[in-house]
């Protein structure tokens, strides 16, 4: 991903590209489906996590070892996972079961699953029965309705100066 998927308040992250293994180097390629490609509603608690994401001077958020290389799945889960080790309190997750969860909580908030599908980007709601076109005031309601079930204690960039997550970015070696 790159800093310009990232809308500059944070509220929207545009899926328009994927990684692709080419003899196991990470390329940029085109999403796997039609479906894949999606813009996807941040929470307003967490907002300014994507703002802080976008503020990088790098060409990808997430980079490879290589300066301007885009990060392939294998060292992202690393990271990931060293991120997680160095937080004593919060069990180990592949980036996957973020995922998993997600969808899991905003189920349980009553949350339809067609609206769901179109924010995970499923190609059928098999994977999340046949997907239906969702309002868009229905998606942000979907991701109010999370925002205020798991408050971060800060909502904006302007908030206070000690958020209850921390971004983690990856050291850039090369």
């Amino acid at each position: 991903m790159e800093p310009r998927h990232i809308e500059p308040d944070g509220s929207v992250i545009h899926v328009e590209q994927a990684i692709n293994m080419q003899k196991g180097t990470a390329t940029i390629g085109v999403p796997k489906s039609r479906d894949s490609y999606r813009n996807i509603p941040v929470p307003k608690s967490l907002r300014y996590c994507a703002v802080a994401l976008r503020e990088t001077d790098r060409k990808y958020i997430w980079e490879a070892r290589k300066v301007d290389q885009p990060c392939n799945p294998t060292y992202f889960r690393d990271q990931f996972r060293k991120a997680l080790e160095a937080i004593p309190e919060v069990r180990l997750l592949t980036p996957h079961s973020c995922r998993h969860t997600y969808v899991s909580q905003m189920q349980a908030l009553g949350v339809d699953l067609s609206t769901i599908q179109s924010i995970v980007g499923h190609a059928d709601v098999s994977m999340t029965q046949h997907y239906l076109h969702v309002q868009e005031s229905i998606r942000m309601d979907a991701v109010d309705r999370f925002s205020k079930a798991f408050p971060t204690g800060h909502s904006d960039p302007d908030g206070p100066d000690e958020p209850s997550c921390r971004v983690i970015k990856f050291p850039n070696v090369g």
